[in-house]
C-alpha cells in the first residue's frame, strides 16, 4: 500500500526517508489547542517539534530538522 506523499511522491509503509542520524526518540506529547490531531513533541535532544496525523505511524520517532540543519550549516 502505497502513502502519497504529494506532487508524485510515495512511500512504502516500514520506509525511512530520513537519515537515522536525526531521527530522535520522542519523550513527551501534548495536545496542540483548537487543532484536531496537532501534537508537541519533545525530542529527546531537547528540542520542540509540532506533529500533525496519528502519532502512530511515527513509531515513537520524529525527524529533528533543527538537528539536521545544526549539522549541514
Amino acid at each position: 500500500m502505497r502513502i502519497d506523499l504529494g506532487f508524485g511522491g510515495y512511500m512504502e509503509p516500514g520506509e525511512r526517508l530520513v537519515d537515522p542520524r536525526w531521527r530522535k526518540r520522542i519523550m513527551k506529547t501534548e495536545r496542540v489547542e483548537n487543532t484536531r490531531s496537532g501534537h508537541w513533541c519533545d525530542l529527546e535532544c531537547g528540542h520542540r517539534v509540532m506533529a500533525f496525523g496519528n502519532l502512530d505511524f511515527a513509531e515513537g520517532e520524529m525527524a529533528c530538522l533543527q538537528c539536521r540543519d545544526q549539522e549541514t550549516r
